[in-house]
């Protein structure tokens, strides 16, 4: 029953390049990565997949009571599945107010964390999520920050609690429910060939060499950004000006500030120093 992968991160710190890439390494076959035919994963604040398994409609129930059934949702996934399945997560680790974990244990095949520096995050969450600069480095600051919690209208993802940057990553860093294999999105970029082949590893996958390449040349982030100019990308939120910004490990440094630089800084050094982003 443990058949979960869980890819979890804060938003836009390379979670859906991950699934992109595990797409393409999935299906040899094809010649081509199609952006918006990402078939080897699912979200875990999905909607209709909550509707679907527990037979219930998120809208009629209270937070409080769908954080009760999440568990149950992936433990019929793991259920469900014959290979591993790998699930996108956003929420921070975090226990329901039965004291179980939102992620269960033993429907966990693996655990990967991708996490990127804040300072790159910033300028990437503001154009994600159409905000100024200082805004997105606010929203990365504010304790209990969510997402999907818009009042006025009915949001296709569950309530998805995630907290500050730092809230996030010490959330799924400091669990001991679940090993995570830890993944900096500095990593994928300076020597992608190991660091893919170590998220192939920790999910329990053989690791193919002429795949790896054709994968890793597939999801080549100049190509991401082409399909999404060509034919759009269904993952972009409404006023974002585009998905697949940049892809630079360190363009924060023409982006941001210096008094944004202190202020991220400030607002995250001790997690940043312990992820070796202070050097």
């Amino acid at each position: 029953m443990q058949r979960l992968v869980w890819l979890a991160s804060y938003p836009k710190s390379g979670n859906t390049w991950v699934r992109l890439f595990l797409t393409a390494y999935s299906h040899p076959e094809r010649d081509e990565l199609d952006i918006n035919a990402v078939d080897v994963s699912l979200h875990a604040g999905n909607r209709d997949l909550f509707d679907r398994v527990i037979g219930l409609e998120a809208s009629e129930l209270t937070p409080a009571e769908i954080e009760r059934y999440r568990p149950d949702v992936y433990r019929q996934l793991a259920v469900e599945a014959a290979e591993p399945l790998f699930i996108k997560v956003h929420d921070r680790w975090r226990r329901n107010a039965d004291g179980a974990s939102i992620f269960p244990p033993e429907t966990t095949a693996a655990t990967v964390y991708i996490v990127r520096d804040p300072r790159g995050v910033a300028p990437s969450y503001a154009n994600h999520y159409n905000l100024s600069i200082d805004a997105a480095i606010e929203q990365m600051r504010t304790v209990d920050h969510a997402i999907a919690t818009r009042p006025d209208r009915l949001a296709s993802q569950l309530h998805q609690p995630m907290g500050s940057w730092s809230q996030h990553v010490t959330s799924w860093l400091d669990q001991t429910d679940l090993p995570v294999h830890l993944v900096r999105y500095e990593d994928l970029h300076a020597d992608p060939e190991a660091t893919f082949a170590g998220i192939l590893e920790a999910a329990g996958l053989p690791v193919d060499a002429e795949r790896l390449a054709a994968a890793l040349t597939q999801s080549r982030f100049d190509r991401l950004q082409a399909q999404e100019e060509a034919a759009g990308f269904k993952e972009r939120l409404m006023g974002a000006p585009r998905f697949f910004r940049r892809g630079q490990a360190a363009s924060w440094q023409e982006e941001l500030t210096p008094a944004q630089i202190e202020r991220i800084v400030a607002d995250h050094g001790p997690v940043m120093a312990r992820l070796g982003y202070m050097g």
